[in-house]
């Protein structure tokens, strides 16, 4: 999405999310470790529609134009976020691990070939 106020261009990738009410402070806690780790874009929870949703602003003041490499690294960021996060959601949300405990999954980074 364009928004001309503010030279901004939007992505905004979203995953139905149906969390617990009792794991929400869990949930909540987790949504800021997953933002620290995020150099470009975000997570942020919508209520009311019961989304996760990752939000990327890419700001092209002064008339600028996205090149292609640059819509490409906004959507590239946002699946590679999702793939990297979701499996600790679940085990917070779903799997009753605490937020640090469900960041394991989240850093823990695969070395080698298979």
């Amino acid at each position: 999405a364009w928004n001309p106020s503010d030279e901004t261009l939007r992505l905004i990738a979203t995953c139905e999310l149906d969390p617990p009410a009792d794991r929400m402070a869990v949930f909540y806690d987790l949504l800021n470790r997953m933002n620290d780790l995020c150099w470009a874009g975000g997570f942020t929870w919508w209520e009311e529609e019961k989304l996760l949703v990752f939000r990327y602003g890419l700001v092209l003041a002064g008339d600028q134009v996205a090149a292609p490499e640059q819509i490409d690294t906004m959507i590239r960021a946002a699946m590679l976020s999702f793939d990297r996060f979701y499996p600790a959601v679940q085990l917070a949300v779903h799997g009753g691990k605490g937020a640090k405990d469900a960041m394991e999954v989240a850093i823990a980074e695969a070395y080698g070939r298979a």
